[in-house]
């Protein structure tokens, strides 16, 4: 058929004997895809990591959206007095609220770097960590610090938030195997703007804004623990990151080699991976 013409093309573009890998017994088998529903997503085989992906998006979006609204109510210059006596609008410091709004350029090179080396998950929970210590030390010196220590205690927030965020959205699609990723990122998503609906009435004016600092520095610690325990997909194919049986049954490889099951005892070398073409 077409689809074997294809890789035939490919692995002769690639420098190997498509008549070796793909010879005339080699057949392409038709697989089926199991439609999945929302139901689905909360079966015994994928209840955990779907519990865990919607706790973690929904503190996200509590942390992410409340930030911006608490860095904003902190340098709100009248936010003592209640607004401006001549026009009732309040006044802001837009130069700190810009300032630490650019952290979030910061953050996102930051976690192109890191992503890949040290991994989603423990860049997932170092970033809500962190995010949550400095907005907490930022909501408990509102008020008392100077307003450099303010910005810098803002800026630090919004990068770390911007860097939990963005990998949330990254492990969620790898995480997800094919059969559920659809369904399982929407809902996914869903808790998230669900937590997003509810941070402003975390971060209202009438909430002391000490209580604020406090409440999302637990909610950041518990965002972090529910993305510890997800799967780590650096490194591995994607839809088999929670294959909890997978197993290696011919032992480590280097990529070099393809063994296939019409004869097992036979390997055919492959170019380098500096040498290979993808088609």
């Amino acid at each position: 058929g077409r689809a074997l013409s294809i890789i035939r093309n490919a692995a002769a573009v690639n420098g190997v004997d498509p008549d070796i890998i793909f010879h005339s017994n080699v057949r392409l088998k038709d697989e089926e895809v199991k439609e999945s529903g929302f139901r689905d997503l909360l079966n015994r085989k994928w209840r955990k990591v779907t519990l865990l992906l919607w706790l973690t998006w929904m503190g996200y979006a509590i942390g992410y959206y409340g930030t911006v609204l608490a860095v904003t109510r902190i340098f709100d210059a009248d936010a003592d007095e209640g607004a401006d006596a001549q026009d009732g609008t309040p006044t802001f410091d837009y130069q700190a609220i810009f300032i630490s709004a650019s952290a979030e350029i910061l953050g996102l090179f930051v976690v192109i770097q890191t992503v890949d080396s040290v991994g989603r998950i423990p860049t997932q929970a170092m970033s809500y960590i962190f995010g949550g210590i400095f907005l907490f030390s930022l909501a408990m010196s509102a008020g008392t610090a100077s307003n450099n220590l303010l910005t810098v205690l803002a800026f630090c927030a919004r990068a770390f938030e911007m860097m939990g965020s963005c990998v949330t959205w990254v492990s969620t699609a790898e995480i997800l195997p094919t059969e559920i990723r659809s369904t399982g990122h929407s809902a996914a998503n869903a808790m998230g703007r669900t937590g997003a609906f509810m941070s402003p009435y975390l971060v209202g004016t009438n909430v002391p804004i000490k209580f604020v600092g406090a409440a999302m520095l637990a909610i950041h610690l518990l965002t972090a623990c529910c993305a510890w325990h997800l799967p780590e997909s650096k490194g591995k194919d994607l839809g088999h990151v929670t294959d909890e049986d997978e197993v290696d049954s011919v032992g480590e490889k280097d990529g070099s080699e393809m063994t296939f099951p019409y004869d097992s005892n036979d390997t055919v070398a492959l170019p380098s991976s500096s040498d290979r073409r993808i088609v």
